[in-house]
């Protein structure tokens, strides 16, 4: 039991010095953080989320003309 307590506490060190880093790279590279890019949305039913959507069509010209 000892052993799994210590393997966790080293997860969790290890994933704070990866959230560290992290946070500096998107410092360094003028990214916005995670919070920053949080935009709020909408909660939608499970169901619905995985409903296959028929894709959009591109919106261009009717390029075919008769010669």
């Amino acid at each position: 039991m000892s052993a799994i307590c210590s393997q966790q506490e080293q997860i969790l060190t290890t994933q704070t010095q990866h959230t560290a880093i992290l946070r500096q790279l998107q410092h360094h590279l003028g990214l916005p953080s995670a919070t920053e890019h949080l935009t709020p949305t909408t909660i939608v039913p499970h169901s619905e989320a995985t409903e296959p959507h028929a894709p959009l069509e591109p919106a261009t010209e009717d390029a075919e003309t008769s010669t």
